[in-house]
């Protein structure tokens, strides 16, 4: 089996959605609406990585492809933004996760006020997931050197991510690519600890 690792595509979405919400805190984003389901998440953000100009969007994503002979498939995605655009970025999301909690007669009230995740001075490595099936084939690795390189080719000299302080394996190996601890950050309620990488 070949992996590559290439630009997203807007017809990626469906194979995205998944792999980036494994990443995320599910149960913080759940609780924004009752009702409000995995499944619903996924068409969510299925929708927002299809779009162009927000913090999923394809343009901001790099996936891992495994081809096997005439078969091809997604099996690992990531995605990156200059931090000084989140406030930009985030705005879609925000509407978008808004209006359909909206559908639902429940306003998402918490949400403007939520992850200030990064900022101007720093490339943002926002969220990576990898298929269950794929995993320990270094295909985080890979995703991790395709997205570090776009960064320094836009002129970013630092790279920060935050990572959840139960994750302690997903730390060790985010320090063994050379990031250092940078402090920490509240994100949706959970303790995050922010990792910087000079480029």
């Amino acid at each position: 089996m070949e992996i590559i690792t290439r630009n997203a595509l807007p017809q990626d979405a469906a194979s995205i959605a998944p792999l980036l919400i494994h990443a995320w805190p599910v149960d913080a984003f759940l609780a924004m609406g009752e009702g409000l389901t995995l499944e619903d998440l996924k068409a969510i953000v299925t929708g927002l990585v299809a779009s162009e100009d927000n913090l999923y969007s394809y343009r901001n994503t790099i996936v891992a492809e495994a081809s096997d002979g005439s078969q091809k498939r997604v099996v690992g995605a990531m995605n990156g933004y200059d931090g000084a655009l989140y406030e930009t970025l985030r705005k879609p999301v925000e509407e978008t996760i808004t209006a359909f909690l909206g559908r639902r007669g429940v306003v998402c009230e918490d949400f403007p006020t939520w992850c200030p995740e990064t900022g101007p001075g720093e490339f943002y490595l926002d969220s990576v997931g990898v298929d269950a099936q794929c995993r320990s084939m270094g295909i985080g690795s890979l995703l991790f050197k395709a997205m570090l390189e776009r960064a320094t080719s836009e002129g970013h000299k630092v790279a920060g991510l935050i990572v959840d302080e139960d994750k302690p394996a997903a730390e060790r190996l985010y320090l063994r690519l050379g990031f250092e601890f940078a402090g920490n950050k509240n994100f949706c309620g959970h303790l995050m600890r922010h990792l910087q990488k000079s480029l």
